[in-house]
């Protein structure tokens, strides 16, 4: 019988040396376009009810914030989980961010719930604090929204969900032929690009004279105000938001309860996509050299992701701000601790 890796084993992954999923799942870009896309979509009841959290939100975690940086408002929010990976005396979401899926199409089991944390688990967890099906003593539900709408998201981009020869979700396989973007340069210690950050900007990723190129870029800001960068953007989230809706309005969004049909989703692309549209790899599958017709295929892939994220988070969201509020996830028993 096939199992997952176990939790305290993912943690021993995540904090010695390089991280399974070290980079955020989407940049911070994607992660302000699935919440714009669900933001469009909000009933006048949930867009009261975000609201109402994001002013509590911004008062719980004000000290953190400092007082020069902007609020969080339900767009930027999308970014904290990966706004406080620095913080990791106070916060230990690291694992929330993906999950394990076996390197095959087919026979993919899901992950129990007491063998989290990873991504399922987590969007299942965050649900039920946030409707109030179990109570958590270190998440409070302004909290558990803002996790729940980045959990969505990251459970949406391919190499959150696969992993090959324990490449850490294509961290540490080098991609020659990649510009890096804004962001990257900021945080990315190597001067090459990876496959795993390939695809956390998939959605603007272009090709050109032989290079994977940057269509459009992130503001420059000041590391230390990310909500401050975050709304530098949001001229260019409003636009791209409003051109990633018109450009694909007939996605619907099935299994709006099943987060681990999501993961398989994603799985499978990352699978026949991701890994299996290489063509130029080194011998040991760890340097690669991307194509056009690669490059275009994964954006449109991405894109139609971030369209699906969005408008699975909304479905969610105004069933929770319905009333009364509804989860019809199983609830998941928290974490065993040693």
């Amino acid at each position: 019988m096939r199992r997952f890796i176990s939790a305290p084993v993912i943690l021993a992954i995540f904090f010695g040396g390089i991280a399974v999923h070290s980079a955020s799942a989407w940049d911070s870009i994607g992660h302000m376009l699935i919440a714009r896309i669900a933001w469009e979509q909000l009933s006048p009841e949930a867009r009261a009810g975000v609201k109402e959290a994001a002013a509590k939100f911004n008062e719980q975690k004000a000290e953190e914030r400092g007082t020069e940086d902007a609020p969080y408002d339900f767009v930027t929010a999308a970014c904290w989980m990966d706004d406080i990976r620095g913080m990791k005396d106070r916060y230990d979401f690291g694992p929330w961010h993906y999950v394990n899926l076996p390197f095959n199409q087919d026979g993919l089991p899901v992950p129990a719930d007491e063998e989290g944390p990873n991504v399922i688990w987590g969007v299942r967890r965050t649900l039920d604090i946030l409707t109030g099906k179990v109570e958590s003593p270190e998440i409070s539900r302004e909290q558990a929204l803002f996790m729940l709408t980045h959990t969505v998201g990251d459970i949406h981009q391919p190499l959150h969900t696969t992993n090959r020869g324990n490449d850490y979700g294509g961290n540490a396989v080098s991609v020659r032929n990649m510009a890096l973007s804004s962001e990257e340069k900021m945080f990315n210690k190597r001067k090459t690009g990876n496959l795993h950050g390939f695809w956390d900007a998939a959605y603007r990723r272009g090709f050109r004279d032989g290079t994977v190129s940057v269509l459009y870029d992130m503001p420059v800001h000041d590391v230390a105000k990310p909500v401050t960068g975050h709304l530098a953007a949001m001229e260019l989230i409003l636009r791209e938001a409003d051109a990633l809706r018109k450009k694909y309005p007939d996605l619907d969004a099935p299994d709006v309860d099943d987060p681990s049909a999501w993961a398989h989703e994603s799985h499978v692309i990352g699978y026949d996509l991701g890994y299996g549209g290489l063509t130029d790899v080194s011998a040991t599958g760890r340097v690669v050299i991307l194509d056009e017709r690669y490059t275009n295929a994964a954006r449109e892939a991405a894109e139609k992701r971030l369209v699906l994220a969005g408008n699975r988070l909304a479905a969610l969201l105004n069933r929770v701000y319905e009333k009364p509020a509804v989860n019809t996830l199983q609830a998941t028993p928290p974490i065993s601790r040693p």
